[in-house]
């Protein structure tokens, strides 16, 4: 089987190409930071409110288990939009520079770039593991506690 090359095939993988990769990975790195500005600025607010509430011992205790959640929040954001970025690029690219298509004058630019995109993307979904690892208490109690070294 051959596909067809018709001018309307050509109009719709445009279209897909240009939604698909272009517009919702653009869509989700910018609800990434949205949501992130704004559940840090709600665990801030939260953090005071509850320093209001608490005694002074167990004030310094609670700041410090925020401030630790806002980090965890900003590295995991951080390192999404970093191993996302690539391939929002290069579906940008592709859509507004033609030539750098798999069928063009520029396909092998585009192949690597493609595959340097989906490797960010790997690195980032082994990454999370790690983070939450290195930096989540409790996280990092039950992992060690379900795959720490057991005798037999």
């Amino acid at each position: 089987m051959v596909p067809l090359q018709t001018p309307l095939r050509y109009i719709i993988q445009r279209a897909l190409l240009a939604y698909y990769g272009t517009v919702l990975h653009l869509a989700a790195l910018i609800i990434v930071w949205i949501c992130t500005i704004f559940l840090a600025i709600g665990l801030q607010r939260k953090a005071i409110n509850k320093t209001e509430n608490f005694q002074q011992a167990n004030i310094k205790q609670k700041k410090q288990k925020e401030r630790r959640i806002i980090k965890t929040v900003f590295v995991l954001a951080t390192t999404y939009l970093a191993c996302s970025t690539p391939i929002a690029v290069t579906m940008l690219v592709t859509h507004f520079v033609p030539e750098f298509e798999t069928t063009r004058a520029l396909a092998r630019i585009s192949r690597v770039s493609q595959m340097l995109s989906g490797l960010m993307n790997q690195i980032n979904s082994n990454a999370n593991l790690f983070i939450f690892i290195y930096m989540g208490s409790k996280f990092r109690e039950t992992f060690l506690r379900l795959f720490g070294n057991r005798s037999p």
